[in-house]
């Protein structure tokens, strides 16, 4: 598995230690609840930690594709 796989795991920790990080932050940031701001935050960033992925694994995607080509230009 490559190395930017991993990185899906990074949304999956911070959902569940929200809670608990709750537990210690401030009430409230920016006027609004602190696990309001945690779990919006982790939506945007599990976007783009999801991009960086897309972008890491599309060179195996350009290399299958051209497998497929060149077996089919071989029949």
């Amino acid at each position: 598995m490559k190395l930017a796989k991993w990185l899906a795991l990074l949304p999956v920790a911070a959902f569940f230690s929200g809670g608990w990080l709750s537990s210690v932050a401030p009430t409230f940031v920016l006027g609004m609840p602190f696990l309001m701001i945690w779990n919006v935050s982790w939506l945007v960033l599990t976007s783009l930690i999801m991009v960086v992925i897309d972008r890491a694994e599309g060179d195996l995607d350009a290399q299958d594709a051209q497998a497929a080509q060149a077996a089919g230009d071989a029949r």
